[in-house]
């Protein structure tokens, strides 16, 4: 019979006089990959913050491994036999080899010890191969990428005899290309005894294989499905407490004037790059291994250089400085970087009236008024339950993406960039997001949407472009995306 690993019983925790956490309860069995899954605001993220130790519940019960621990006694994290977090804090040591930061032992003692480093080395080789992992066991931690940095915490924990992994929605755009080997590694630990709770906030593969998928609403439970019961619809009425998300239905067709074209772009990375996007279209480019997009938002930012023309609306542009963008009616915005894009100090109207500053003031001073009680309204629809005056602290991905489109909304961009746009966003916030590309779509800005999961680019998009390497391979017809994807 397995036993339970983790208890959380009717946790309760308050902020501000309001319950983040009302009376939630979780069991996790030794071997059992549970989803804890949950709109942006709904408590799960306090859940990894107790389970951290950032954070103390103010009621309830926290019980690990047949043990229960009482408010303000630490979890056992990061030890043998303990919990083990994977997420977006940085946990490994990035001056250190991958096999030094998998065998590495607690509270720096590995370095009063004499280690062998090439036969360290050399277990790590073997533990990888058998996991069929091609990350070198020599090379330094800095020079991993974000997702090999993910499987050396997971492979981490594995070392370290983990009784219990807690994940933290990292799935990006490095990710999805290798979710089949995540699922897989996740299966192997399971078959050792090894529990996993993976948190996260829209349905995906690891959702469809875990034993058990608790969805978690305004930090109570909603309700629990077990494996044979999962219906991906139902998680979604659960988590938003309605019908699901629709599949977003295109209002415009695009028109036939090209509003952004790359002629013969040519650099270290670029050779011979050529595409175009119409008035009004939405083009997707599907790019599994995020590189082309990285460079060619670099590019576009002017931190490459490159021969070649770049084209708006018939106007030659030189991407060779972030400032002219705005002047040349391009927007670019990355998916990766909402909330560092809004400014914590300023209110919504303000992080929102920022971009047409210059065009509305009257000499120089008061923003025009009828812009003023625009921006009061729109800022009311983004923060329902906020002042518009209200200062930006702790403002949630949700909020921060509505406010950095809606800033770009008043600048009028002919040619929109969008990179990673849907990375992170729960349910709620992926159908707003749509529903602004669609409002930018209506207006004819043509808008460049890059993603390494297909599933976000099908529903909205004319075209898609699929990059191998550094080139365009294919380009697909919204008619043909059936037969191709």
């Amino acid at each position: 019979m397995k036993k339970n690993v983790l208890l959380l019983k009717n946790i309760t925790k308050e902020k501000a006089g309001s319950k983040v956490l009302d009376q939630f309860y979780v069991e996790i069995l030794s071997g059992e990959i549970m989803n804890l899954i949950g709109l942006e605001g709904s408590g799960k993220e306090e859940i990894y913050s107790i389970l951290f130790g950032d954070e103390c519940a103010d009621k309830g019960e926290v019980w690990f491994a047949g043990k229960k621990y009482e408010k303000g006694k630490e979890l056992p994290v990061e030890r043998s036999n303990g919990i083990f977090f994977i997420g977006n804090q940085e946990l490994i040591i990035p001056n250190l080899s991958v096999a030094e930061n998998l065998y590495i032992i607690e509270k720096i003692n590995y370095f009063q010890f004499s280690v062998s480093k090439k036969k360290m080395e050399l277990q790590a080789r073997r533990m990888l191969e058998q996991f069929e992992i091609k990350i070198a066991p020599d090379k330094k931690a800095n020079e991993l990428n974000r997702y090999e940095c993910y499987i050396l915490r997971l492979m981490r924990a594995y070392v370290k005899r983990a009784r219990l992994i807690v994940v933290d929605d990292i799935l990006d755009d490095f990710s999805f290309e290798r979710i089949g080997q995540i699922v897989e590694i996740l299966e192997r630990f399971k078959q050792e005894g090894i529990s996993v709770l993976w948190i996260n906030s829209y349905p995906d593969a690891i959702t469809e294989s875990s034993d058990k998928v608790v969805v978690i609403r305004q930090g109570r439970n909603c309700k629990m499905f077990y494996k044979e019961e999962y219906d991906r619809q139902k998680v979604f009425e659960c988590m938003i407490g309605k019908k699901g998300p629709k599949e977003s239905v295109q209002e415009s067709k695009a028109g036939s004037r090209i509003i952004f074209q790359a002629e013969n772009i040519q650099n270290d990375y670029f050779d011979g790059l050529d595409f175009c996007c119409r008035q009004g279209e939405m083009l997707g480019v599907y790019d599994l291994q995020d590189k082309f997009s990285r460079e060619l938002r670099r590019l576009l930012l002017g931190r490459r250089s490159y021969s070649g023309g770049l084209i708006v609306d018939g106007s030659p542009y030189k991407a060779d400085s972030e400032y002219k963008l705005v002047r040349s009616h391009i927007g670019v915005v990355d998916g990766n970087k909402y909330q560092s894009l809004i400014f914590p100090d300023l209110t919504v109207r303000e992080n929102m009236e920022m971009a047409v500053y210059k065009k509305t003031t009257v000499c120089g001073c008061f923003i025009n008024g009828r812009v003023k009680r625009y921006l009061d309204r729109i800022g009311m629809e983004i923060c329902e339950n906020s002042r518009i005056n209200q200062e930006m602290v702790n403002v949630s991905r949700r909020d921060a993406m509505q406010i950095i489109y809606r800033r770009w909304q008043l600048t009028k961009p002919k040619i929109l960039f969008c990179f990673q746009p849907f990375l992170r966003l729960d349910a709620v916030s992926r159908q707003q997001l749509e529903a602004l590309l669609l409002e930018f779509k209506s207006k004819g800005t043509g808008i460049v949407l890059s993603s390494a999961n297909i599933s976000h680019l099908l529903p909205l998009c004319d075209r898609i472009l699929v990059i191998e390497g550094n080139r365009i391979i294919r380009e697909v017809e919204k008619e043909a995306f059936s037969e191709y994807f």
